[in-house]
């Protein structure tokens, strides 16, 4: 049972995000997920999401690291980014992260395809103004790529904090997509002498190599490797 404090904050909020117009699966919706704790996990589990935008009439896809507080996500980029400031003039942003988990070759090619964890997000674009508001986006960004790594680095200096444009995407609507069924072929298909099976994938992260202009009495710290524990099996379907 969730704590008495933790149940009280929660109590009154959805655990879903209401279906929209805009974030209803339409394709495949058997897949579809709305379950907040899914999306979320879903997006702490990747360092890159890829975020959409629009210049001058063309649509534009640019992939960048990010963070997540709550139902906010923050990015980044230096005052002349091109993204950032479409996003900023357009004030909505929609961005998407995948999971990869597996291929599944069918005897027919109609047939292949993959299972996966997807989450396309919808939200409010703010451009945070204040140093405090940068402070906190970036050590969210920092953090979403190692736990406590914020507390264990140099924070930014003032020039560097003006060199930096820090976007807070206030999450309005999202959805997730999860395909985790056994490959199916059509039953005509299943004498043929075409091979057929699934193929896992994973992401593995190595161990932690040392910069070569690192100081000699220096180890690895417990937050990186705590990390990599968590993260050296990669991520994977069960």
């Amino acid at each position: 049972m969730l704590p008495l404090t933790l149940r009280r904050q929660m109590k009154g909020r959805p655990m879903s995000y209401e279906k929209t117009e805009l974030n209803t699966v339409k394709r495949g919706g058997h897949k579809a997920r709305y379950d907040k704790t899914l999306i979320h996990e879903i997006l702490d589990a990747v360092e890159v999401c890829h975020v959409a935008f629009n210049i001058e009439g063309r649509a534009q896809v640019q992939p960048v690291n990010f963070g997540r507080s709550g139902e906010t996500l923050y990015i980044h980029g230096s005052p002349k980014n091109r993204m950032t400031r479409a996003l900023i003039e357009s004030g909505e942003a929609c961005l998407s992260v995948m999971i990869l988990d597996s291929m599944k070759l069918t005897r027919s090619a109609f047939h292949h395809s993959v299972n996966f964890r997807s989450v396309v997000v919808f939200g409010r674009v703010e451009e945070l103004k204040s140093d405090e508001q940068k402070v906190e986006g970036l050590k969210t960004i920092i953090n979403h790529f190692v736990p406590g790594r914020w507390e264990h680095c140099r924070p930014p200096t003032k020039k560097e904090l003006k060199a930096t444009r820090v976007i807070a995407i206030h999450i309005e609507s999202a959805s997730a997509k999860v395909a985790d069924g056994a490959l199916v072929d059509d039953s005509a298909d299943y004498e043929s002498a075409c091979w057929a099976g699934v193929i896992p994938v994973k992401t593995v992260y190595g161990f932690p190599v040392a910069d070569e202009k690192l100081r000699e009495d220096m180890e690895i710290p417990a937050h990186v490797l705590d990390w990599y524990e968590n993260k050296k099996s990669g991520i994977i379907s069960d």
